[in-house]
C-alpha cells in the first residue's frame, strides 16, 4: 500500500468515516517496520495488542435491541392526568400564594409628632452614610494600589 493510501485512510480514520476494512489496512501498515518518520507518533495506537477493531454485532444484536425498545411500556393517558393535575394544583396555589389583596390600603402616620419622624429619618440617614463611609474607605485602598500597580509598569 502506499503512502499516499495511507494518509487517506487516516484522514478518513480521523474523521470517523472508515470502514472496519479500512482501519484493518491501516493497522497491517502499521504492524510492518518500514514507516516514515511522520507517521511514526501513530504506530503504538495502531500497534497496541489491546487495540481491537469494532466487533460485528450480527442480526442477532439488531433483533434483541428492537426488541428492547418495542417491550418499553407507552405513555399512558393516565401519565397526561397525572400531569394535568399537578400543573393545576401549581396553578392554584400559585395564585392564592401571590394574591394581591384588593382592598386599597391606607397610609398611617407611624409617628405622632412630625418632629419624631424628623429625627427617625435623621436617624435613618445616619446609618446610611456610615455604611457608604465604610465602603468609601475600602474605594482608597483600591485607588492607592492601583496607583502602585501603574508605578511598577511605568517602571518596567
Amino acid at each position: 500500500m502506499d503512502l499516499k493510501q495511507v494518509e487517506q485512510l487516516l484522514e478518513k480514520y480521523w474523521e470517523g468515516s472508515s470502514s472496519i476494512e479500512e482501519e484493518k489496512l491501516i493497522q497491517e501498515f502499521f504492524a510492518s517496520n518500514d514507516l516514515p518518520k511522520h507517521l511514526e507518533a501513530y504506530s503504538d495506537l495502531f500497534t497496541s495488542p489491546e487495540l481491537s477493531i469494532h466487533p460485528e454485532l450480527g442480526k442477532e444484536f439488531d433483533a434483541a435491541i428492537l426488541n428492547k425498545i418495542k417491550a418499553e411500556p407507552k405513555a399512558n393517558v393516565w401519565n397526561a392526568f397525572k400531569i394535568a393535575a399537578i400543573g393545576l394544583i401549581l396553578l392554584i396555589t400559585s395564585i392564592s400564594v401571590f394574591q394581591v389583596d384588593t382592598e386599597k390600603q391606607v397610609a398611617q402616620d407611624t409617628f405622632n409628632t412630625p418632629e419624631a419622624a424628623l429625627a427617625e429619618t435623621k436617624r435613618a440617614f445616619a446609618m446610611i452614610s456610615d455604611a457608604m463611609n465604610k465602603g468609601e474607605q475600602q474605594m482608597i485602598f483600591l485607588s492607592k494600589l492601583d496607583e502602585t500597580n501603574e508605578k511598577i509598569k511605568t517602571q518596567q
